[in-house]
């Protein structure tokens, strides 16, 4: 079990990072097809791997580390641009209502919509607080993989049609 609790910590902080690896489909590929797992303990270890690597992007929205020239002019975007702009009301917002940007941060990491590795940069960008990031993207990100992780198992306790 830890093998595969470590192989899933990883997968996430690589599909965090790099997009092409899923760590949905990952999931359920692996708790579809080996018995014996936690799917509970999985979901937490997904979680664990994607805020690891989801740190990274709230980190590079601060200006604090660089990750790759786009990100970086992303976040030293020039004042009138329309990215600058759309940052500077989400800004605005975050600071009057601290909960509203969080909330936008929860609902990004439960649903993907918006997208959380987008939500992760802006609200870094936005200044979000870094435990606030933290708190609610493991709340959204437990929740979301939970369920993903959890659809394999209650798929089997459906009763049969036909």
């Amino acid at each position: 079990m830890t093998g595969w609790l470590l192989a899933t910590l990883g997968t996430a902080a690589l599909g965090s990072v790099f997009p092409v690896v899923n760590i949905e489909l990952y999931l359920i590929g692996v708790l579809s097809t080996v018995d014996g797992l936690s799917w509970w303990a999985l979901a937490l270890a997904a979680t664990v791997g994607q805020l690891a690597g989801k740190t990274l992007f709230f980190l590079a929205g601060r200006g604090s580390i660089t990750l790759g020239r786009r990100l970086g002019s992303m976040a030293r975007a020039e004042r009138g641009s329309r990215w600058a702009s759309w940052m500077e009301r989400f800004h605005h917002r975050s600071q009057q209502r601290p909960w509203w940007g969080l909330g936008v941060l929860l609902l990004g990491a439960i649903t993907g919509v918006p997208p959380f590795t987008l939500m992760c940069f802006v609200s870094g960008a936005a200044g979000l607080s870094w435990l606030g990031f933290l708190g609610v993207s493991a709340v959204g990100r437990t929740i979301h993989f939970l369920l993903v992780a959890g659809a394999p198992e209650l798929l089997q306790q459906l009763p049969a049609f036909g």
